[in-house]
């Protein structure tokens, strides 16, 4: 059977009314499912839909739902729920709401990106070579972080009642984020770059030289090469792949990376009861993931697509074959501008997408989208719902 869920901030949804909003979603979008934000990054946001205030959201992130507390008493990050909650849970409201609905409920959890949680703990954040912290994301092999983490898909998946938990970056970043305005005139190339967002902190070096890695000498390797393009600024030709083969003390840092990424998400699909899914993003040398490994322990994979008929078929392709079956396979699309130019476009993304055998899409964002497009979902899942039962 064909699914199909719309993205959600939650705070929309209650500023609408949780009814108003999910009766209009059933009745205007015809999705099967809404996915929410349940912890999610800092936010600056324009509201198109009328009576919603502020027009501008800005929330520094948070979790969107009051924790259990007492479950986190033995953890060193404590969550912070959003500002804008104060005292209330429309969490549960929505639960309640997609039960009676016959909606299915999907928790969208923003994992290693905050700029909150890393305010308040920095020894867990990345820590580059040079010892600076970088302010937006936390290292996904901390234990502390791991720890967090695991506590927060029990508490989500104890008091809510979500078919699915999406993971979106357990891992570490694949592009730069910053939020100031970032100087740099050094051209430091896909190398240098790459570098200089690897993770060194204590807790790195502590747990790689427990499993027998030099982390010394491949840090040694990462800063000798920064130096060399800060004093000369030239960039390094090539891509990390060929670099880390050229120096195998590195290659051995990053492939341990990569195992220590799917240990993490291997210890969250331990304890989440509903399934679990994983938004694919990076790769091997940047966000540290082995797709194939990480498939082993997730019930499928979401590829985030623009609206490219050749990207769509590629990102299927390499999806199957790290997962092994078209059905761990799902695909999110934006129906906001200017990704989406018309309802078209969103119909022949879906019906790409259902002609590849994928039973499973996300559209993205009920909050950012005007409801005129509403309809553009309508027909782009009864498009997709024909084609996948002919």
């Amino acid at each position: 059977m064909f699914q199909s869920n719309l993205w959600c901030y939650l705070w929309d949804l209650a500023d609408e009314g949780i009814d108003e909003a999910l009766d209009r979603i059933v009745g205007e979008a015809g999705v099967a499912g809404v996915s929410v934000a349940t912890s999610y990054h800092s936010i600056d946001q324009l509201r198109p839909h009328a009576g919603v205030t502020p027009r501008r959201f800005r929330s520094p992130g948070g979790l969107m739902f009051q924790p259990c507390m007492e479950n986190y008493a033995d953890s060193r990050i404590k969550p912070v729920p959003a500002h804008w909650l104060s005292s209330r849970n429309p969490l549960a409201d929505l639960g309640e709401g997609c039960v009676k609905r016959g909606l299915t409920l999907r928790g969208w959890a923003v994992c290693c990106h905050s700029s909150l949680l890393v305010s308040r703990h920095e020894s867990c954040a990345v820590i580059n070579v040079f010892g600076d912290i970088d302010p937006t994301w936390l290292c996904p092999i901390n234990p502390d972080v791991g720890e967090y983490l695991r506590l927060m898909i029990e508490d989500l998946c104890g008091h809510y009642p979500f078919e699915t938990i999406e993971l979106e970056r357990p891992t570490f970043q694949y592009r730069p984020h910053v939020h100031a305005h970032r100087k740099v005139g050094v051209e430091l190339g896909e190398i240098g770059q790459w570098l200089y967002q690897l993770c060194y902190c204590a807790a790195c070096r502590r747990a790689a030289e427990q499993d027998g890695i030099d982390v010394g000498a491949a840090a040694h390797t990462t800063a000798r090469t920064l130096e060399a393009i800060f004093t000369k600024g030239v960039a390094f030709s090539g891509t990390p792949e060929h670099f880390a083969a050229d120096h195998p003390e590195l290659k051995a840092f990053i492939d341990w990376r990569c195992r220590r990424v799917t240990h993490l998400i291997a210890s969250l699909r331990q304890v989440c009861t509903a399934r679990l899914v994983v938004h694919r993003g990076g790769d091997h040398y940047l966000s540290a993931t082995d797709w194939s490994a990480i498939g082993r322990h997730c019930d499928a994979t979401l590829s985030n697509c623009p609206h490219d008929d050749g990207i769509i078929l590629d990102a299927v392709q390499a999806a199957l074959q790290d997962t092994g079956d078209i059905r761990h396979v799902e695909l999110g699309f934006q129906a906001t501008a200017p990704d989406c130019p018309d309802s078209q476009t969103l119909v022949r993304s879906a019906a790409t997408s259902v002609a590849a055998g994928v039973n499973s899409i996300n559209i993205y964002n009920y909050g950012l989208m005007s409801f005129s497009r509403l309809e553009w979902i309508r027909q782009a899942i009864r498009y997709a719902q024909r084609e996948a039962t002919a």
